[in-house]
């Protein structure tokens, strides 16, 4: 298959999150959903790094993470409420979900995975 480059490639990517078991001290349990990332070109990715260099309180640079967050997420499949209803993306979800550090980390290193051409795990 030959390279296509395109302007702004989004793609859909297995994330799990590993929450802690409520019935299990010390233990977790992988939580899996999808999520469709546009990500950001080098030039901006330069930019937001200086941008984020300037920042001089833990609000400041936790509400840059944030919104750089909510600009490369563009939705997912795969959430579901405390009674197993399904959750629909938004904005608001999204920024609800990314108050758990545990979600921010699971993101992360899919994220990272994917941009260094790692596959997803089998049965994610």
């Amino acid at each position: 298959m030959k390279f296509t480059l395109v302007e702004a490639p989004t793609f859909w990517w297995p994330v799990t999150v590993r929450v802690p078991d409520p019935d299990a001290p010390g233990k977790t349990i992988a939580q899996d959903l999808k999520v469709q990332f546009t990500p950001k070109t080098r030039d901006e990715e330069i930019a937001l790094n200086e941008q984020f260099a300037a920042l001089s309180t833990d609000r400041e640079r936790a509400d840059a993470e944030i919104a750089n967050w909510l600009e490369i997420i563009k939705g997912w499949d795969g959430v579901v409420d405390g009674n197993g209803n399904p959750v629909a993306f938004s904005k608001e979800t999204l920024r609800a979900a990314l108050q758990w550090q545990w979600f921010r980390s699971a993101l992360s290193k899919a994220f990272t995975d994917s941009a260094f051409g790692l596959e997803a795990q089998r049965g994610n």
